[in-house]
């Protein structure tokens, strides 16, 4: 089951008309450090990658930073905003394989949702900004988590919020799940055996949200210079994910399929990992599962491995994050640059999916399915990936015919975590260009994952020996 926490989020902001403005929260774990003021952080996006690079929120507020003043500066409430819905899908499917092997497979699931939310928007005015421009000035000497964000600043750039949709009474999620399957299976060169089969799943979920939790949040860009601070009103415009995503395709590859690219370049990127033994690739297949239900501990671990490329210093890190960089040295405790670029390739993608979207991939290591999850989104990919406009097309099935129901569903919730659905009534893929970008993310991390399981033929090429630890 997808989440409910941000099914609503999404929902609340296309509600709202601000879709692409307001951010939806993700987790509930974040939303206390995303009310105005709180100051965020975003990693520039690196040249190679069609997907963009989350907002990262930080332990800490503006108000940190600057000199103490009274009173309080102002923020604005808006009044109660009140949102019911109920959703009732319904999807029936049937799949038929022949040519010596005959098998039938048919399926139906009904999935119902419920949320009651009141909510009220907070924001800070531009009145409120110039005040606080003109009365108050960075602490001296700076607060050490300020030097800190600002030695990134080469690396990554910080922000403020400055409107967040809050929550203005405890509030209960409600999801119902069911799903039916039966299938028959023929073995023609085997005298026509014959196998049947049902199997039925049916789950409840509830989700309960304080009173004050932040559902989606709007920043500014935060420049922090030695003789003051200021806030962005209009940065720079940036290209539409689209856009974006079309252009790096085109300039890496001409008139090539835009999925083919993304495969050549997942490949090219992580070929490296293919040289270490089936026991080191297992052991860092274990310890990225662990770090998939930590965010905090994963995040340490792309922030360690990012800084220790940049600027060749490698600090230590404790429990599975300390496993991978120690399975990335040499025998000289020098880390591999290729290896490392290869693994932050995985945790890049990995930072552009959701919470609950790496809760899943956790699930599907332990149940094994990375193989048929790879091949599913690689087809989707395939064949919507250079459809500009919004369309309807029938989903690929051949992958889910002969999955336990619990393992199809979890495969269509890591799938809709990236913003697809699935049509109320049959197997029908509505396309959304929009969502190329985290389907990109989705297929990377895939790879990276299934190759530490089993690498394929693709990528057993020669690759150059290990290079130690002197980066540019």
């Amino acid at each position: 089951m997808s989440s409910l926490f941000l099914r609503s989020t999404k929902s609340l902001v296309r509600e709202l008309g601000r879709k692409g403005e307001l951010v939806p929260v993700d987790s509930l774990n974040s939303s206390q450090r995303l009310r105005p003021f709180c100051l965020v952080r975003k990693k520039h996006k690196h040249s190679l990658w069609p997907w963009d690079t989350p907002l990262i929120p930080t332990d800490f507020s503006l108000l940190d930073v600057l000199e103490p003043g009274c009173p309080d500066p102002e923020v604005n409430h808006s009044k109660p905003i009140y949102s019911w819905e109920k959703e009732a899908e319904g999807l029936t499917g049937a799949v038929s394989v022949s040519a010596g092997l005959q098998s039938q497979v048919t399926g139906s699931g009904t999935t119902t949702c419920l949320s009651a939310l009141a909510v009220q928007t907070l924001w800070v005015s531009p009145f409120t900004w110039e005040m606080l421009l003109e009365k108050r000035k960075l602490r001296s000497p700076r607060p050490s988590f300020l030097q800190e964000l600002q030695s990134r600043k080469e690396r990554e750039s910080l922000y403020v919020v400055t409107e967040a949709v809050e929550t203005l009474q405890d509030t209960i999620l409600q999801s119902h799940d069911q799903m039916r399957g039966a299938g028959q299976l023929s073995l023609l060169q085997l005298g026509h055996v014959q196998v049947q089969g049902q199997s039925h799943v049916d789950t409840e979920k509830m989700v309960s949200i304080p009173q004050g939790s932040v559902l989606a949040y709007r920043v500014l860009q935060l420049v922090v210079e030695e003789d003051g601070w200021a806030v962005l009103y209009f940065p720079e415009r940036k290209l539409c994910r689209n856009a974006r995503v079309a252009i790096a395709f085109s300039q890496e590859s001409g008139e090539e399929s835009n999925f083919y690219s993304l495969r050549d370049q997942a490949d090219s990127q992580l070929q490296d990992l293919v040289t270490l033994s089936s026991e080191r690739r297992a052991t860092l297949l274990g310890a990225l599962q662990e770090l998939l239900r930590d965010q905090q501990a994963l995040q340490e671990l792309e922030d360690t491995l990012e800084q220790a490329l940049d600027t060749g210093l490698l600090a230590q890190l404790e429990g599975p994050g300390g496993c991978v960089l120690c399975i990335l040295q040499d025998s000289t405790s020098n880390l591999s640059c290729s290896k490392g670029r290869a693994i932050l390739y995985i945790l890049g993608a990995l930072a552009a999916l959701s919470e609950p979207q790496h809760c899943l991939l956790a699930q599907s290591i332990e149940r094994q399915i990375l193989s048929e999850e790879l091949e599913l989104v690689a087809s989707i990919l395939e064949h919507n990936c250079n459809q500009t406009e919004e369309t309807t097309s029938p989903l690929p099935t051949g992958v889910l015919c002969a999955l336990k129901s619990e393992d199809e569903v979890l495969i269509l919730n890591l799938v809709q975590g990236c913003g697809l659905e699935l049509e109320k009534s049959g197997c029908q893929l509505p396309w959304d260009p929009t969502v190329v970008p985290q389907l990109s993310a989705l297929y990377a991390c895939l790879t990276g994952l299934q190759l530490l399981t089993d690498p394929s033929p693709g990528l057993s090429r020669t690759v150059p020996e290990e290079e130690t630890l002197i980066c540019p």
